[in-house]
Order: structure tokens, then sequence, then C-alpha cells
């Protein structure tokens, strides 16, 4: 898979390992799954000291490979990609990484969660800067997740980001860079950004983190529901709507009124999500408690939903009446 020239350089990194050093390859069932999954083979082959651990992500994720939990290739980084790839490997087996201390000190006021997307593709010959100019910022501060994504692996993802070049890097999906990505201007929109500019991947990484409490916190405190936190009560995936319904019960412990707010873009959902979404939305409102949605469950119950859809809402239902 890889040149001589790629080999010389995987090697040169193999001469400074003298203890293990972890990978971890998320599998999918991705059409280009098995394309991470011999770039990692071959590469720990070069590499002894590299230690390739394996995890499972639901059917429809894309394939990545992660350096750190927040820091994460949806690419293969060969050929140009593959010696900032390296450097990265090398900053984090060494926990030493190339970033100014005033870059540091600008971080370190940074107390919310950023999702930073960064588009790239094989061709691009400036790409490798810029990823080699921003690997370091996950490494510095843990409330940033960089994502690497290869436009030419899933364009489906490119597309639903309107990504027209490359490199463009994308904070939270709402502020974007395309070609130079100045990193003092970024790091500077990463820390006075407003709480309700946070995306669902920041949101999400909160929630990962068992930060759930805080989340509620930060929406009483700034008496409003983030638009992108229905996003996380409708996900996909099971663990982020649990700890979406901890900030639920939070709110509604907290502030009543402005949990009351989160009815009716819940109840617009409802009806285009499956039916295990369903369930938690109608567990959702019933928590809430509020006798605003007494006519949405009693129309469930009669209407044409499965058993375990009416069950929910008899339950929500009974929480509203007592």
């Amino acid at each position: 898979m890889f040149t001589d020239l790629e080999k010389t350089q995987i090697l040169k990194l193999e001469n400074q390992l003298t203890h293990h050093v972890d990978l971890r390859l998320m599998n999918t069932e991705h059409k280009h799954a098995h394309r991470f999954e011999e770039f990692c083979v071959e590469l720990a082959k070069l590499l002894p000291m590299l230690k390739i651990r394996r995890g499972q992500e639901t059917r429809n994720s894309p394939p990545q490979i992660l350096l750190k939990s927040n820091l994460r290739y949806q690419a293969v980084p060969a050929g140009a990609e593959l010696p900032p790839f390296l450097d990265a490997l090398k900053a984090h087996y060494s926990n030493s990484f190339p970033i100014s201390e005033e870059i540091k000190r600008r971080l370190d006021k940074n107390c919310l969660p950023a999702a930073l997307t960064l588009y790239i593709a094989p061709h691009c010959t400036f790409c490798p800067t810029v990823v080699r100019q921003l690997f370091s910022l996950p490494m510095a501060n843990e409330q940033l997740q960089l994502t690497i994504i290869d436009v030419t692996l899933f364009p489906e993802t490119a597309q639903a980001d309107d990504i027209r070049a490359v490199p463009t890097l994308l904070l939270d999906r709402q502020f974007r860079w395309t070609g130079s990505a100045p990193l003092a201007e970024i790091v500077d929109m990463v820390v006075t950004r407003d709480p309700l500019s946070l995306g669902a991947a920041s949101l999400e990484r909160m929630l990962k983190n068992g930060d759930a409490g805080n989340l509620a916190a930060m929406m009483v405190k700034k008496a409003t529901i983030f638009p992108a936190f229905y996003e996380l009560v409708t996900h996909e995936k099971w663990p982020v709507r649990l700890g979406a319904m901890v900030a639920v019960e939070e709110v509604v412990a907290k502030s009543p009124d402005l949990a009351i707010e989160m009815l009716m873009p819940l109840w617009d959902r409802f009806h285009d999500v499956t039916d295990q979404i369903k369930g938690d939305i109608l567990h959702v409102i019933g928590e809430i408690g509020s006798t605003i949605a007494v006519g949405w469950l009693e129309a469930v119950l009669s209407g044409a939903y499965d058993t375990e859809i009416k069950e929910a809402a008899k339950e929500a239902l009974e929480k509203l009446k007592f």
C-alpha cells in the first residue's frame, strides 16, 4: 500500500518510538471501510509499537481513525497527508505539540465545547499545511474536537455542508474558513462564541463527557433552549438521546416554564422519526409535565401507532393527569 517514500517517512517515526502508542479504528459497513482497515494494518506492520484498537460505529456512520477521542480522521492519510498525520501521531505519543504560548493562553480561556471540521482532498497541495497547523488544537484543549474529512471518500457529507473548495474549516458548522485558516482568528472565535451558537456536535460532546447537568444549567442561565439541543433529543444513537433526556430533567427541575418551550419543537419532530425515538419523545413530554400536551397524547392513543408507542403515550398521559 505504501510507496518507498512513505515507508521511509514511517520508519523514521518508528525509530523514535520507545513504548506503545494506541490508534483507534472505528469500523462500519461503509463502502470505504476496507481502505481504513488496510491503512491501519499496513501502518502497524511498519510501526511495531503501534497498537490498533478496534471499535464499532453504527451502520450509517463513517469509518474513522482516532488519534485521540477528539482528533478524528475520516480520511486515509496517505501521500501528502501522511507526514502531518505522522507528526500528529508523534505529538500524541510524546504529549508535546507545536503551539505557541499565546495560543495556549487563549485556549485556556475556553470553557465551551467546539467542533472543528476540516475538509480536505488528496489532490490538494495546501491541505497538509492546514492539517499540520490545526492538529495541535484538540491536543491542547480537550473541549475542542477536530474531525478531518476527505471529500472524495464522503462527498455526501461535503455536499450537506455545502463544501465547494478545499481546504475548508467549519466551526460548529456555523463559521467557516476556506483556503487560509488563521490560527489566532480561529481560536478567538472559539473562545468568544455565544453558547447559543453551539452546534449539535459540540453539545453531543458535552453529553459524552457527562456534562448533561452543565448543559442544562447553561440553557437555564440563558433562559432559552439551544436550537441544536433538539437534534440530541431526537438523535439516532440511544446514548446521545439518554444524555439529552437527563438534561431535560435538569431543566424541568430548575426552570419548568423553560422546559415547556421544548414541547412544540419536539412534537413537530415526532412524526418524522423512528418508533424508538417517538417513544423517547413521549417520555420527555411526560417529564415536562404540561397539560398542553394532553390532546397530542390522546391523539397518539387513538391513532394508528404500534403498541409500544401507545404505551409510552399512556404513561406520559398518566404523569400529566396526576
